[in-house]
């Protein structure tokens, strides 16, 4: 009995390991193709020309990056972010990669309530724009032990991760469905919501819900709606240290990636490194927690963790 338990083991082995493999390969060729031989769409086309786009979290890193380069592709864009100088320094940059495009500035802190009233004098500002596509890309996490971060920073996280997609998403759904023309919405999420990232779960389990919203969008409204759930892995952000590693892009690779997608998959994994570290994350996860943790929690610990404490004990 106790040889053909060994044995059926072995089996399973065997075939967890060949479905990996396979799947593996066919990512890895599915993400070459798609970045060397996929052309991007006539965005102006799809969307609308001359209608504005929306991002959240436009001071820096990658929510710049869609200003500018969304403001290239021809769109008009409203800046949101709670830091006005820092909007106006990327206002800048918007009008310097396209001088014939408006823009409009929308100070607001997505951290501080999730309460109607809030969002609503968000969606009083531009109601009366024809807005097209919607990036939810304010986000921002710890990387520290649970126990040693207050609960309003906890629930400040869930507000910006989870609480502004849902609830600037709802203000604008009516009026994506009304429009003639196609609509977008991106959701930037992480790799770390199939798979938690150690010392940041509060982060990833609001991506992950990030990443269930974008399903249920798509399946919902994909008619008329083109949902995009950006998943990258290590982007040169202020959110992971302006990490510059082997497996790390820049802002403005990420998002190119990303305009490159839309309208056309669903999930975008913006370079094929970042595929490979998010199959490689899923399955050690599933199959092989202490091995998962010890990598990820042994790198972490040298780049992120030390810092917090080193930082918050100055």
């Amino acid at each position: 009995m106790l040889s053909l338990i060994c044995s059926l083991n072995n089996l399973l082995a065997w075939v967890i390991g060949i479905y990996t493999f396979t799947h593996t390969i066919c990512m890895i060729v599915r993400m070459g193709l798609r970045n060397y031989a996929r052309k991007p769409l006539d965005l102006q086309k799809r969307y609308g020309k001359g209608s504005w786009v929306i991002v959240t979290g436009a001071t820096g890193g990658i929510g710049e990056q869609y200003c500018v380069q969304f403001a290239k592709e021809g769109f008009n864009v409203v800046l949101i972010g709670r830091n006005k100088e820092k909007l106006e320094e990327t206002e800048i940059k918007v009008k310097e990669a396209s001088g014939s495009v408006k823009t409009k500035v929308v100070v607001a802190d997505l951290g501080e309530t999730v309460e109607v009233g809030f969002y609503q004098k968000i969606y009083d500002q531009v109601k009366d724009l024809d807005v097209s596509i919607l990036v939810n890309n304010a986000g921002w996490g710890e990387c520290c032990h649970f126990e040693d971060i207050s609960l309003d920073w906890h629930l400040s996280n869930l507000r910006v991760n989870a609480g502004a997609p849902t609830m600037l998403t709802h203000n604008l759904i009516n009026h994506f469905l009304s429009r003639k023309t196609r609509s977008a919405l991106i959701n930037v999420s992480t790799i770390g919501n199939n798979a938690p990232l150690p010392y940041m779960g509060i982060y990833c389990a609001a991506k992950r819900f990030l990443t269930i919203f974008s399903y249920y969008l798509t399946d919902n409204y994909g008619d008329k709606i083109d949902i995009q759930n950006l998943t990258p892995g290590f982007v040169s952000t202020k959110i992971v240290n302006n990490y510059n590693g082997p497996d790390s892009i820049t802002p403005e690779k990420c998002v190119k990636s990303s305009l490159r997608d839309l309208g056309q998959e669903f999930t975008c994994l913006p370079v094929p490194a970042h595929s490979l570290t998010a199959q490689m994350f899923h399955t050690l996860y599933r199959y092989s927690k202490p091995l998962y943790r010890m990598l990820l929690v042994n790198d972490l610990e040298k780049r992120s963790l030390k810092k917090y404490y080193k930082d918050n004990k100055e």
